[in-house]
């Protein structure tokens, strides 16, 4: 089926104008002109999310406990009769207004943590589909061992690896209380329109808060080496909108949730770089080996500044 006509499978004008959105790194993503209207139509990537009616009921289940926010919001996706995606040449597509930002979200890593916090606290308590938008997404030690598989990488960066999979299994264990996150959360993902939007739901699931907080603490700093003041002002404002949900030992476990997603995107990208079916699309191999190699160097960074990483968390959750 031609793409300019899948936006008349939700009841809209076939497309008279579409251009690719380059920004992510998995699906198929166009702006569609349709009428005098603007439109986000994607493509959900099927060898990624290996279930995709479950990632779109999840969806469904997000929109409808932000239903009633006025503050911050989620992208509304347009229905195809009772479902709020259509399926077109095995391909699952789905369609939203196309909102246009007014300001940089990355610029302000204080409002950054205010978001990705209230969206924790809004999503506390709602139950998500039992299958899973990607099985294993955030298990560290299943890349650790993929990357394995592959060869690995030089001896004393493997060893790194291994240690740091062996600290986090000390401090993330059962007994730590899973919430559902974001699971992606990065400024990137928050659009500041008319409200401040988030964005990317596919990855929302199970977790712990401390993934999303070090997946913002790692995309906060990522351009600046370590700075201080945006780890300060994203703690304080992540702190302020979970609204003291997090108990004391999900508390001491932020800081961890910091070398957990860096050392996490290390790994990826060094298994990326040794297959041809690479996860993170359009990067080549040379693309992932050099930003694993700055991931790590980041990672190294946020271990040599562990105790002032953790005295701003405890500055602020106490």
């Amino acid at each position: 089926m031609d793409i300019c006509k899948i936006p008349q499978l939700f009841g809209l004008p076939e497309a008279e104008k579409l251009s690719e959105l380059n920004a992510g790194h998995i699906n198929r993503t166009f702006l569609a002109v349709c009428g005098d209207q603007k439109y986000v139509l994607q493509s959900l990537n099927s060898s990624v999310f290996h279930a995709p009616e479950a990632v779109m009921d999840n969806i469904s289940r997000i929109e409808a406990a932000f239903a009633g926010v006025s503050d911050i919001t989620v992208p509304h996706f347009i229905a195809a009769g009772d479902k709020n995606y259509a399926v077109a040449d095995g391909e699952l597509w789905r369609i939203y207004s196309y909102i246009t930002a007014t300001a940089d979200a990355a610029a302000d890593a204080a409002a950054a943590g205010r978001h990705f916090g209230e969206f924790i606290r809004i999503m506390d308590g709602t139950e998500l589909n039992e299958t899973p938008a990607i099985a294993g997404f955030h298990d560290f030690g299943r890349y650790f061992s993929e990357l394995s598989a592959l060869g690995g990488a030089e001896p004393e960066i493997m060893r790194k690896l291994d240690s740091l999979r062996g600290k986090l299994g000390q401090v993330f264990t059962d007994s730590l209380k899973k919430r559902v996150i974001h699971g992606d959360a990065k400024p990137d993902n928050i659009i500041i329109g008319e409200a401040p939007t988030i964005i990317d739901l596919d990855t929302v699931m199970y977790g712990y808060a401390a993934i999303d907080y070090g997946d913002l603490v790692r995309s906060v700093c990522r351009s600046k080496g370590f700075d201080i003041s945006s780890v300060r002002g994203m703690t304080k404002g992540f702190s302020q909108e979970l609204g003291g949900i997090l108990s004391p030992q999900e508390i001491s476990s932020l800081y961890y949730g910091v070398l957990w997603l860096t050392g996490e995107l290390a790994v990826r990208y060094l298994a990326d770089s040794k297959r041809e079916n690479k996860y993170f699309r359009g990067k080549s191999s040379a693309d992932c080996l050099a930003r694993a190699e700055e991931l790590l160097a980041q990672l190294d960074l946020f271990s040599s500044h562990e105790n002032e990483i953790k005295g701003i968390i405890y500055e602020y959750f106490e």
